[in-house]
């Protein structure tokens, strides 16, 4: 995946791509819930749909 605001748009989390997308997508697929809220992602429904995201790779 190269397009991570897109990415972002699909699962309407597209807020968080001014903050999310200088990462890589290997960088980002890594984070931890702790990773997300050190980025600003500090709603915690936001971070579990990432997180399941990222375990489905």
């Amino acid at each position: 995946l190269r397009d991570i605001p897109s990415w972002l748009r699909s699962l309407r989390l597209h807020k968080y791509a001014p903050v999310l997308s200088a990462c890589s997508w290997l960088e980002l697929i890594s984070f931890t819930d702790d990773d997300l809220k050190r980025k600003g992602v500090m709603a915690s429904g936001a971070r579990r749909k990432m997180l399941k995201c990222f375990d489905l790779v």
